[in-house]
């Protein structure tokens, strides 16, 4: 009996709008609060920003905790 090991999501970045694998959670500008950024976009946005701040990575293939 197989079980499904890991769950697949999907955000698209707030800045391309393309769906990415991996998402960095992000405050851009400070008004704006947190987003999603793809890698790409992520870089671009942390060169010469003083409100860029990272909070975190988000993955899609998500693993289910416990044992079997």
């Amino acid at each position: 009996m197989a079980a499904e090991l890991h769950r697949q999501r999907e955000k698209a970045c707030a800045r391309c709008g393309q769906p990415s694998p991996v998402m960095y959670r992000v405050v851009r500008r400070e008004e704006e609060g947190w987003v999603f950024l793809c890698p790409p976009c992520r870089r671009t946005e942390a060169q010469d920003n003083p409100e860029y701040r990272y909070g975190g990575t988000w993955k899609a293939a998500k693993g289910r905790g416990g044992s079997a």
